[in-house]
């Protein structure tokens, strides 16, 4: 009984899902014909409030006073989930950019609103190319001082819902920029729709946002101190 309730309720959040982001990205499609910048990404957040909004999803925030507005990060968040990215837009205060894999850029509606935004396309499965795609992470940073960079340090969704090891390349991207760590520890969101099933359960992740990560003092030689420092940090809420 419980399986079939779980599927009936999927069915109609994603019918929902579908509906709301469709609608949402015509109404961002007809707007970038008017607008740009600020007030674009505004309608961005305000897509993915109502995404989160149509399927049920309630996000419980701690920490958040530990954001400075407007300052630059590179901030990193635990990557668990389909809805992770419309969590993190529609919760968090600064503006930022992300790395997106290259392949989601095909996708239709979702990769046209990626590249309207400006997210930085990856393609982790060729190391030669990542590495050139990772240059455009640490030169976003340098030249665009309002922007923060958004990266899942595990570099994909975990599987299980322990948390994976950290991938070396964010990290070597926030030495080269000079700039703090932020790291939002989300709980929840696995039960919530992870990688292997289609089912979505409504509920509500908690989005815990601890104190910056100062880089001073690190540099490529002892990256893999940063990396593990920041994996504790993270071990400390999710196993």
């Amino acid at each position: 009984m419980r399986k079939i309730k779980d599927i009936i309720v999927s069915a109609v959040i994603w019918i929902m899902f579908v509906l709301t982001f469709v609608t949402w990205t015509l109404i961002l499609m007809v707007a970038s014909l008017f607008t740009s910048g600020k007030p674009f990404e505004h309608l961005g957040v305000l897509l993915c409030r109502s995404v989160l909004f149509a399927t049920r999803v309630r996000v419980k925030k701690q920490g958040f006073e530990n954001i400075e507005p407007g300052k630059q990060y590179v901030v990193m968040m635990n990557h668990v989930s389909l809805f992770d990215p419309f969590i993190f837009t529609a919760n968090y205060p600064n503006r930022f950019l992300a790395f997106q894999e290259h392949k989601h850029f095909r996708v239709l509606l979702y990769g046209w609103i990626m590249r309207k935004m400006g997210h930085i396309p990856i393609r982790r499965d060729i190391p030669r190319q990542a590495v050139e795609d990772l240059k455009k992470g640490t030169e976003m940073l340098k030249n665009r001082k309002e922007f923060s960079l958004l990266i899942f340090p595990e570099g994909t969704r975990t599987l299980t819902g322990k948390l994976g090891n950290f991938k070396r390349g964010g990290f070597l991207i926030t030495l080269e920029a000079g700039v703090d760590i932020l790291p939002i520890i989300q709980i929840g969101g696995f039960r919530l729709k992870h990688k292997k099933s289609w089912i979505i359960r409504p509920g509500k992740v908690d989005l815990i946002v601890e104190k910056p990560i100062s880089t001073e003092g690190y540099s490529k030689d002892n990256a893999a101190e940063l990396m593990e420092k920041t994996r504790e940090l993270f071990l400390k809420y999710v196993d």
